[in-house]
C-alpha cells in the first residue's frame, strides 16, 4: 500500500528504460514477498484469536463467547478489527491485481498504453491510500484489543 502511494506516482519521473527495468526484476519479486508476509500475518492473527476463542469456550460456553465478543472492549476491538481487516485484504488483492496489470503494461511494446498506465498507477494511488488507512486503524484496534485482553481461565 505504502509502495503504491509513494513509489508509483515517482516512477512517471524515470526513464522508460529504467521502469522497464524494474518491472522485469524488483517488482514482481518484491510483491511476491509482501504477498507473502501479508499471509503469513492472516494466518498467525487468525489463530490467535482462535485461541483464545476456544479458551472461552471451554470456560463457559458460547455465551461466554458471545459475552467477550460483543460487550468487551477487547471483542469490539478484536471483532471490528477483523472486519476491517478483511476489507483491507480484499483491497490487498484488488491492488495486487492493478500491480499484475501494470507489469503487463509495462511489459507491452504499445505505445498507445502509456495512457492505460497512468489511469491504472491513479487507482493503485487511490486503493493504495484507503488500504493504508483501513490497516492503521485495524492496527490500532489491535493495539487497543491487547490493552484490553481478559485471558480466559
Amino acid at each position: 500500500m505504502i509502495f503504491g502511494v509513494i513509489v508509483a506516482p515517482r516512477l512517471s519521473k524515470l526513464s522508460n528504460e529504467t521502469v522497464n527495468d524494474l518491472m522485469y526484476n524488483l517488482f514482481p519479486t518484491l510483491v511476491s514477498f509482501i504477498e507473502a508476509t501479508g499471509m503469513i500475518t492472516i494466518v498467525f492473527g487468525a489463530g490467535e484469536f482462535i485461541h483464545y476463542l476456544i479458551g472461552y469456550y471451554r470456560s463457559g460456553g458460547i455465551s461466554e463467547v458471545y459475552h467477550v465478543l460483543f460487550s468487551t472492549g477487547w471483542g469490539i476491538c478484536i471483532f471490528s478489527g477483523a472486519i476491517l481487516g478483511i476489507i483491507g485484504f480484499s483491497i490487498g488483492l484488488l491492488i495486487g491485481h492493478y500491480f499484475e496489470k501494470l507489469f503487463k503494461l509495462f511489459r507491452s511494446i504499445d505505445p498507445e498504453s502509456i495512457d492505460e498506465i497512468k489511469l491504472v498507477q491513479g487507482k493503485l494511488k487511490y486503493y493504495s491510500t484507503f488500504g493504508a488507512l483501513l490497516l492503521t486503524i485495524t492496527v490500532i484496534l489491535m493495539i487497543l484489543g491487547v490493552s484490553f485482553l481478559p485471558l480466559p481461565q
